[in-house]
């Protein structure tokens, strides 16, 4: 009971908001890339956007998230092994929309990233909340924002910072481990979240949690105000695992009766 009283609803259904984007999007992918329908919006600058708002605001939540796990580590090794069985799937598959690495592969090392850090720091003991400790965390998530901003088009080979742009040595892009960490060379991902910038949106939100983590939050953030949405929520691995293969063996199965 004193879970239910205390779990905070208010990122339940922000997140089931989210994962719904995320199958739409999915969607509408998969009928444009694989099953050849035309959908002229899918690649626009504006939908483009969306899309990195949404993925954006799932990894921060997913930092937040990490506040509320009694292992961290445990939780991204297994996030890892589904990510690298998405890997193998889509690359027997579907060979040319192989995962090589995605948000599934970035949530997962994120994870075990800040466990790491919750067991040098305190042990991995529940750290109990101080205005000390939100200043502290105030001015990380700053830090993080500001390197997300400054390091989103490393994909591109430069780093920017309003209008000072400067450009990356080309020898960091080539090799996979760069590849990983952001630095996008001859690999092609139908899924590409690499560490940098990402990672830094992940720990910003890691730090906002600190403040989730606590009693005393407005009622809103506990009133569960959507059941459905807030259930969603509660299952978003389970359902970014088992939807695409939904997605396609329901546009194999129109096909075969069109057929």
């Amino acid at each position: 009971m004193k879970e239910e009283k205390t779990r905070i609803y208010l990122i339940d259904i922000l997140r089931g908001i989210l994962i719904i984007y995320v199958v739409y999007y999915h969607f509408m992918y998969d009928l444009n890339d694989i099953l050849g329908y035309n959908i002229p919006y899918l690649y626009s600058k504006w939908f483009s956007t969306i899309r990195d708002v949404m993925s954006g605001s799932l990894i921060f939540i997913s930092g937040i998230s990490c506040n509320f796990s009694r292992n961290n580590i445990k939780r991204g090794a297994r996030t890892i092994l589904f990510a690298l069985a998405l890997s193998i799937v889509t690359l027997v598959v579907m060979p040319e929309q192989t995962i090589i690495f995605g948000i599934l592969h970035l949530l997962g090392i994120m994870m075990v990233i800040y466990g790491v850090i919750q067991l040098a720091v305190d042990g991995g003991r529940k750290e109990k909340y101080t205005d000390r400790g939100m200043s502290t965390r105030a001015v990380l998530m700053c830090l993080f924002i500001f390197l997300f901003v400054f390091s989103k088009d490393i994909y591109y080979g430069y780093v920017r910072l309003a209008s000072l742009t400067l450009n990356l040595p080309k020898a960091l892009y080539g090799s996979f481990p760069m590849y990983i960490m952001g630095f996008a060379g001859p690999y092609v991902s139908a899924d590409y979240y690499p560490i940098i910038p990402w990672g830094f949106l992940f720990l910003a939100g890691a730090m906002v949690g600190y403040v989730f983590n606590r009693e005393g939050l407005p009622k809103l953030f506990y009133k569960n105000f959507c059941p459905p949405l807030a259930f969603i929520g509660r299952h978003t691995m389970f359902i970014y695992i088992v939807h695409q293969p939904i997605l396609l063996g329901i546009f194999m199965l129109v096909n075969i009766i069109k057929g």
